[in-house]
């Protein structure tokens, strides 16, 4: 059993490097790969202790990269490339000061969208969130008032992915705030994890929840070099991975999987498991043609 998606806190994960280490070893992890977003820090933070003594599996380096394509905010999921080269790029365009500067521009547009729709809204507007991850303290304020579900009717209350996918980066919905600006392009993030010798996986294609799922991975698939998809998921139903493994198989393209476990911040996205059936074979990266992180 493997899990190529999982995340630490040097993104939005609650779990630290080594807290994640130990869980893979105790459920029996034979491959795992951590992708926390934007960042490869979590490699140079292991290069400090002995891996070995804590988890006995095999390690692939990983990242998820935001990114855009079709003017839509998507991920994805990189393996196996040179991660000082990489985390060297990232930082380039994601310094603190910009991060600090995308966070404040967003949060504003957002708080200037709740006040135009007239939501009901207790958090206080100053000073500004430290997280540049402030939209589920936002979701989970909204949530908390009938009214607010009264005036958006939308399909964007069952749970923060809904609210993330479906309004925040949604362009069709009233709660829409615009990102693209703030990542770096599809065909930008798939040169650089293939020219640091790494593959380039789309991520979950269903958790975008769009409407056009089957016609968007054709136009990606037509018009971007990624080596394979996100087949395997939490989330997805066995309807939704067949048909991702089908696509797969028809054009020749490599298969990832992953929990998207995120420790407390993400209810039953259980590591390996995801709900309790994901249990993803080790065969299918058997054609990835990668190296293995290594100290």
């Amino acid at each position: 059993m493997i899990d190529l998606h999982m995340h630490t806190t040097y993104s939005d994960g609650t779990d630290t490097v080594k807290e994640l280490l130990e869980k893979a070893e105790d459920i029996g992890l034979e491959v795992i790969s951590i992708t926390d977003h934007n960042t490869c820090k979590a490699y140079f933070e292991m290069e400090k202790f002995n891996v070995k003594e804590i988890y006995k599996g095999d390690i692939i380096v990983g990242c998820e990269f935001t990114t855009s394509f079709d003017n839509r905010l998507i991920e994805v999921l990189g393996y196996g490339f040179d991660y000082k080269s990489v985390n060297k790029y990232l930082e380039e365009f994601y310094t603190d000061e910009k991060i600090n500067n995308r966070t404040k521009i967003l949060y504003n547009k957002l708080l200037d969208k709740i006040e135009e729709l007239n939501l009901e809204f207790n958090i206080p507007k100053k000073p500004m969130p430290e997280s540049k991850y402030y939209e589920r303290a936002i979701y989970g304020e909204l949530k908390k008032y009938p009214s607010n579900k009264e005036k958006i009717k939308e399909d964007v209350w069952n749970d923060f992915s809904d609210f993330l996918r479906k309004g925040l980066n949604n362009k069709n919905s009233v709660l829409y705030i615009n990102k693209l600006e703030f990542h770096l392009p599809i065909k930008e993030i798939v040169n650089l994890i293939h020219e640091n010798s790494g593959i380039a996986f789309l991520a979950h294609p269903y958790q975008y929840k769009f409407e056009d799922t089957e016609e968007f991975l054709d136009r990606i698939y037509n018009e971007v070099s990624l080596d394979g998809v996100e087949c395997f998921y939490t989330t997805f139903s066995e309807e939704q991975t067949n048909y991702l493994l089908d696509f797969e198989r028809k054009r020749n393209l490599l298969i990832s999987g992953g929990s998207d476990y995120h420790g407390t911040r993400k209810e039953n996205y259980n590591l390996g498991v995801g709900r309790g059936n994901l249990k993803i074979s080790k065969d299918i990266i058997n054609n990835y043609k990668i190296g293995k992180y290594h100290q």
